[in-house]
């Protein structure tokens, strides 16, 4: 570097070089370096450390770069944790930069009294199974950040957690910048593994492909990858949460639920199914007790796979590379579809004449209306539930849904990170999943973020109301006081309106998404839960013969 900076410095600037131009993170004492005069992004500063890496993975999610945070020393650190695990368990690609205590004021035998100081802060982020390491020196510190972001072009995304003690932090960096590695090398699938994958294929006449978020994160090439086999095999796709928009719009797409029994009786049909970039995960699987073919194959990286069911076949490697090996093998394979039942419009008729749940339909309806360049993010809620199963998707990456490792309290900060990169976000939440973050409100104000807030307030944990219905429980704990949602907004000068059905709604919406700052929009209304909440997995649905 041409001028003399600190390693916390030199570090944005690393970030800089490879085209991410926004930050998110919370000042501390420890790590005021980031905050700098000189900082070539844009630091987006929030009010609790945990929406600063919410932010990170929500940017990540929508953009396909690395996301960052920063937080201050122990308890800052810490904050972040549950968010941390968030990114991990869904892939995201986030670096969490965190100062430490001052290497020199460290003693050998353990912790000593100083402020903020922890016996091994790495130890909680590195119970996840991610790369998790305190720096010793200002070159190691940039080392590691150009190794996640070398490792963010890779799928699954890998989150890093990056300790570094303040006084290295803040030293002084007047040399160049180390250089970003090149993306490691797609892992290749074993010509055995591929040739079986094949004769399997070939064996199989009705096909289903299953496909997940690994479909999304390996962009164009995955899904085109993904339609290539699909055409030459005549098979209709599902996608899980994370695969939402993948081959949207396209015929052989079964662009809803796949919780919902007519798709679920679908996969049971089939002879094979092949699983593509997906961990075959206990919620989008029902506990692994959705019907299910006799023979299954799956492609994917995740360590996971081998511990969900039983496979035939299983590749692991990279799912580009293995699908074009295996279309290669099937040259002189092409079938014609085998489904011919329009299956989201038949699923979308049923529901909505459904009077239990025709007016989340009306409610999933005017969210689809959110602009097709925007980005629409989720929260564990009634409302979340139903825009993240049936909301039809127009593109990859435009859902996020904490669905992963199911942290109540994500949408309101996640949206964070997509608006900072200048995309119109929407944040579907319920009245309380927001509680955990309030203070990101005057976050979207100070940083003029465009997004939109929707709470659809029922007066409380209105998905675990129904479970304590379910399970024959009292209501209790579960109904809960709000805010008057138009005076908080009022009070940060954010523009309210209040609907009361998906008309309304629409309007509302199309208004908010014309503005260039935040908009709040307050739904009353007690929502039925969608056939994806897990209390309903096995209802008595005309047509259902899945059993638990």
């Amino acid at each position: 570097m041409s001028a003399e900076h600190t390693v916390g410095t030199a570090m944005l600037h690393l970030v800089a070089s490879q085209g991410i131009p926004v930050v998110f993170g919370l000042p501390g004492v420890h790590n005021l370096t980031f905050w700098s005069s000189d900082a070539p992004v844009r630091v987006v500063g929030v009010r609790h450390e945990q929406a600063a890496v919410y932010a990170a993975d929500g940017y990540a999610r929508a953009t396909g770069r690395l996301g960052v945070a920063f937080s201050t020393t122990g308890p800052g650190a810490v904050n972040g944790v549950a968010a941390f695990g968030e990114a991990c368990i869904s892939g995201s690609p986030i670096l969490l930069i965190s100062s430490d205590v001052s290497s020199a004021l460290r003693h050998p035998d353990g912790p000593r009294g100083i402020l903020h100081e922890m016996a091994d802060q790495a130890a909680p982020f590195a119970a996840f199974g991610v790369r998790a390491v305190t720096a010793t020196s200002g070159e190691e510190a940039l080392r590691e950040v150009a190794a996640a972001l070398s490792r963010a072009r890779t799928s699954p995304g890998q989150p890093t957690y990056l300790g570094v003690p303040s006084d290295i932090l803040g030293s002084t960096w007047n040399a160049a910048l180390p250089t970003v590695p090149s993306a490691p090398a797609a892992v290749s699938a074993d010509d055995d593994d591929v040739d079986s994958l094949a004769a399997l294929v070939r064996e199989c006449p009705r096909v289903v492909i299953w496909a997940g978020g690994g479909v999304a994160q390996a962009g164009a090439a995955g899904e085109q990858a993904v339609a290539s086999l699909a055409e030459r095999l005549g098979a209709p796709v599902v996608t899980t949460y994370a695969g939402r928009g993948v081959m949207a719009g396209h015929p052989l797409t079964i662009e809803t639920s796949v919780h919902e029994p007519e798709v679920g009786a679908l996969i049971g049909s089939a002879d094979l199914l092949l699983v593509v970039g997906s961990g075959f995960d206990a919620m989008n699987t029902k506990n692994w007790k959705m019907p299910m073919p006799s023979r299954r194959a799956a492609i994917g990286l995740g360590d996971e796979l081998p511990r969900t069911i039983t496979w035939d076949v299983l590749v692991r490697a990279d799912l580009v590379a293995t699908l074009g090996a295996l279309d290669a093998r099937l040259g002189d394979v092409q079938r014609s579809p085998w489904n011919d039942v329009p299956l989201r419009a038949s699923i979308r008729a049923r529901v909505s004449a459904d009077e239990r749940t025709a007016a989340a339909v009306e409610f999933v309806e005017a969210v689809e209306t959110w602009p097709a360049d925007g980005v629409i993010v989720t929260d564990m809620c009634i409302p979340g539930y139903w825009t993240s199963s049936h909301a039809v998707q127009p593109r990859r990456r435009r859902l996020l849904n904490p669905v992963g490792w199911g942290t109540l309290g994500f949408a309101l900060p996640a949206a964070i990170g997509p608006a900072a990169a200048g995309m119109r976000t929407l944040a579907v939440c319920g009245d309380g999943g927001p509680m955990f973050a309030l203070g990101e409100l005057a976050t979207y104000v100070q940083e003029k973020l465009p997004i939109t807030l929707i709470v659809v307030d029922d007066g409380g944990y209105g998905m675990l109301r129904f479970d304590q219905k379910v399970f024959g429980h009292e209501h209790r704990g579960v109904d809960l006081v709000t805010p008057d949602w138009a005076l908080l907004a009022q009070s940060f000068g954010i523009p309210f309106t209040e609907v009361s059905d998906g008309s309304s709604l629409r309007a509302a919406l199309a208004e908010s998404a014309r503005r260039d700052g935040p908009s709040l929009i307050l739904q009353r209304a007690e929502f039925f839960p969608p056939a994806s909440t897990s209390p309903r997995w096995f209802e008595a649905i005309p047509g259902n013969t899945e059993t638990a």
